[in-house]
């Protein structure tokens, strides 16, 4: 594999994933999640389309597996769709890398899209459960569980980041995790 494979671009850190001071190769600032939904991203200029798998989200943004991303600073609309559920958002595609998927910050979140956000998220973090979720002793097992999701989903990136995974291979086990 060429060293140029392994080289990614990353937006400008007045985005809010800005790098954090501790020096840490983690850029972005709000915690993202192991999900997963299909994905069709559009970037505006063009119109052009990609559809891929998206793998993880959180509040600000989410990663789009993909064979073709856009480039970084392209303004594209992102949708999801997972259980009958579609969520769509402006964003900004601010990390790429061919042929392994982009990074996305969204911009602009339409209000009923912004509740579906926050239901997905209340879900994957262990929060209260979404509307119509079985509460009680069902959801103590599943906020337990879900806490053993992110501790593990974070030692995946971890191994990532330090290189003893590669990203394939982070992303693999990341995929069983959650069949």
């Amino acid at each position: 594999m060429s060293e140029d494979f392994d080289k990614t671009a990353i937006a400008s850190p007045s985005s809010p994933e800005e790098p954090n001071k501790s020096g840490d190769s983690e850029r972005r600032v709000q915690q993202r999640f192991s999900f997963t939904a299909d994905a069709e991203v559009i970037e505006l200029h063009s119109q052009a389309r990609v559809t891929g798998r998206c793998s993880d989200l959180g509040p600000g943004g989410c990663y789009v597996d993909t064979l073709a991303p856009f480039a970084v600073g392209a303004e594209v609309r992102i949708r999801l769709s997972r259980e009958m559920r579609e969520f769509s958002a402006a964003a900004i595609v601010t990390y790429a890398q061919v042929p392994l998927g982009m990074g996305l910050r969204f911009v602009e979140i339409p209000r009923e899209h912004q509740d579906l956000l926050n239901s997905w998220i209340a879900e994957l973090s262990g929060g209260r459960p979404a509307a119509g979720s079985p509460a009680g002793s069902e959801s103590a097992s599943t906020n337990e569980s879900t806490n053993m999701m992110i501790v593990l989903n974070q030692l995946i990136a971890l191994l990532v980041r330090k290189k003893i995974l590669t990203e394939n291979e982070g992303a693999g086990f990341l995929r069983r995790m959650f069949r």
